[in-house]
């Protein structure tokens, strides 16, 4: 990744009370990212049918091997570029009229200019299932004690085949923001601050209206991109209405103690959820072929050594029932965060420092991905017609990543800090949360968490939980202390003494945090309630049983790992097509221990001169800092901890010389 960026600034001082700062910048990034193989040969040589070209070739596929954690090739999304592009201009006057201090802006980043090429399956994807080398029962499905996808693999049976191809995206946007505000002196002991602030962005377009947007009216269509207003070029109409007020107030009761609280809105006029809510990348422009055959299936959707057929990527054949269509709901208000505080700060004798603070947030409209075309459900199973099929709402669609602002949150935190500021080489900070955050989403390109896709896209409110990243009691305690040691120090202050122990420093830091909630899955029945996006929920059928240990955190008695502890399962898969009840981040991983510890030593040449050996030790214990646990009740090893959410013990050594 390359980056290049130009700044320009100008202030000026207009008159004894007013003063002009003004912005210019220009950032321009490049990130590409390609397979090792990039460009050293053609993946047509091992898979035929997938098209020869520079921009991408090289490799072989992405292989997988269902119900293995296995796969051969490269990544799926490799090779993939980003260049972006961005103007700035920002101006803010500053005028200072009595007991007031006011403040004016505006921020203009137009034109932002995004090319990118983030698309999976342009070298082409191949899936192996355990479905054409298994024993058929009578009703033509496969015994669950046979079959290999290694022995299907090996005779060339390809169960699902996914090909797009190459497309980039030329996008655009512009924002525009606005700020007023007062710092306003109304006695000596009441501080006041009011503003106002203006955010505009527009919905993003592609240069080429190389776009499309879902409309679900009837029995669905696709919306594309032409020229003439904001949402003929967008398909999402723009919003105007994203004025933020902010309140604050300071009043001292004391000369040593001080109340503070606050308001605020805060709005998001752009909010980019990976590729996936991107409209550029629908059809016709990008074409993204993927075929799954369902385990009944008696021939092979082709076989390897024929390779991708020739009418794959052929737009005159293409069936929108094979295509991720990604939409978004054209009238969604922006992302919006309140927030709100109260707290208390007091001196204390001794150079202690204590703060007392409440903190609230509550976020609304926050953008959510569900399948649009997900089966039609009760709330408990899913609906079928005569024939015993799953009832789309759009039987000619596949897969409709949606975009859609159902998402909420709410926030409270109870903040506790004590602090001595530092004195006789002494300095110290102890901060405690306790807080609770509750929401029914979740960040769609988090590394851990629940999912961001509930089990029911027509129902937000069964998605709604303790949030990914709650932690109810956190405290950390930090700390440097010089030792009372050498030239200028209370003990050993002179003579060679002096010299051996002087110049030692010590610091380090404790955090203990309880451990991050979880779900508990049932993927066997996901394809059952969804055709591609939702996850499914096991069944609660008792009071979990937690033994806590990394071979079994909680019971489940298909893991042998808890063989040896008493228990009865709590959780079960549900039957196909039944919505699991178990609920979302119902449990608790394990909790954070970890403490950092440092050692340095200066020893001084001159007053202005001097050496500092530096000895760190980062989880200085060697506490296992474990991961959570595996969640899929219906398959693995349920309740088995495989990961780490730390690292184990890491020192390191540093000398510096100052001057």
């Amino acid at each position: 990744m390359t980056a290049y960026q130009v700044p320009v600034g100008w202030t000026r001082t207009l008159n004894p009370r007013m003063v002009n700062e003004l912005r210019i910048g220009f950032a321009r990034d490049n990130s590409q990212a390609e397979q090792d193989p990039f460009g050293l040969n053609h993946t047509a040589d091992y898979v035929p049918g997938v098209p020869v070209n520079p921009a991408f070739d090289g490799g072989v596929p992405m292989i997988t091997f269902a119900n293995l954690n296995t796969f051969i090739g490269s990544p799926n999304f490799l090779p993939k570029h980003q260049v972006t592009q961005q103007y700035q201009f920002t101006d803010t006057l500053s005028w200072t009229s009595g007991r007031h201090q006011l403040k004016f802006g505006g921020d203009i980043r137009a034109p932002l200019r995004n090319l990118f090429q983030d698309i999976p399956a342009t070298r082409g994807a191949l899936n192996f299932d355990r479905i054409f080398t298994c024993q058929r029962q009578a009703n033509n499905q496969c015994a669950s004690a046979t079959g290999y996808s290694y022995a299907d693999f090996l005779i060339g049976a390809v169960q699902g085949a996914q090909l797009s191809n190459l497309f980039g995206v030329d996008q655009r946007l512009q924002m525009f923001s606005g700020f007023a505000q007062d710092d306003f002196k109304v006695t000596p002991r009441l501080a006041m601050n009011l503003g106002v602030r203006y955010d505009f962005a527009t919905p993003v377009w592609d240069a080429k209206n190389h776009l499309a947007n879902f409309n679900p009216a009837g029995a669905g269509s696709l919306i594309y991109a032409k020229d003439g207003s904001i949402y003929d070029r967008t398909g999402v109409n723009p919003n105007f209405h994203n004025f933020a007020p902010r309140l604050g107030l300071s009043y001292q009761i004391t000369p040593k103690t001080v109340l503070r609280t606050g308001y605020g809105i805060f709005y998001s006029p752009f909010e980019r959820i990976g590729s996936e809510d991107q409209l550029a990348l629908n059809p016709p422009g990008l074409i993204n072929n993927n075929i799954s055959l369902p385990s009944t299936a008696l021939a092979p959707l082709f076989p390897l050594s024929s390779g991708f057929p020739s009418n794959f990527l052929d737009p005159s054949q293409l069936s929108l029932q094979r295509v991720k269509i990604r939409g978004a709901n054209p009238n969604a208000p922006s992302s919006s965060v309140q927030q709100w505080s109260f707290g208390i700060q007091r001196e204390l004798p001794g150079g202690l420092f204590v703060e007392a603070d409440y903190v609230g947030t509550r976020s609304t409209h926050l953008n959510t991905l569900r399948d649009l075309n997900q089966p039609l459900n009760n709330g408990l199973t899913v609906l079928t017609n005569a024939l015993g099929q799953p009832i789309l709402p759009y039987p000619n669609f596949g897969q409709i990543e949606y975009r859609d602002p159902l998402g909420s949150a709410i926030y409270h935190g109870l903040d506790f800090t004590l602090e001595r500021r530092f004195r006789a080489g002494l300095a110290f900070r102890a901060a405690y949360t306790w807080s609770k955050s509750i929401d029914n989403t979740a960040e769609h390109l988090s590394a851990y968490g629940s999912n961001s896709f509930g089990q029911n896209g027509y129902n937000f409110h069964t998605w709604s939980g303790p949030s990914d990243f709650d932690v109810p009691q956190r405290l950390v305690f930090s700390y440097v202390y010089e030792l009372p040691f050498g030239k200028g120090k209370p003990m050993a202050n002179h003579g060679w003494l002096a010299y051996v122990v002087g110049g030692f420093q010590t610091s380090g830091s404790l955090t203990l945090a309880s451990g991050r909630p979880f779900t508990v899955f049932a993927s066997a029945n996901s394809s059952s309630i969804d055709i591609g996006l939702q996850n499914a929920l096991a069944n609660v059928t008792g009071k979990p049983v937690m033994p806590e240990t990394v071979t079994c955190w909680f019971y489940a008695s298909k893991n042998a790992g808890c063989g040896g502890i008493s228990g009865t399962d709590a959780f079960a898969t549900p039957p196909l097509g039944v919505l699991g009840n178990t609920g979302r981040n119902n449990l608790r991983g394990p909790d954070t221990r970890v403490f950092d510890f440092s050692l340095d030593r200066t020893f001084y040449i001159t007053e202005a001169k001097s050496v500092q050996f530096r000895w760190e030790a980062f989880n200085l214990s060697n506490t296992v800092q474990f991961g959570l646990p595996s969640t899929n009740y219906s398959g693995g090893t349920p309740g088995v901890i495989t990961s780490l959410a730390g690292d184990p013990r890491i020192m390191q050594f540093a000398l510096r010389f100052k001057f």
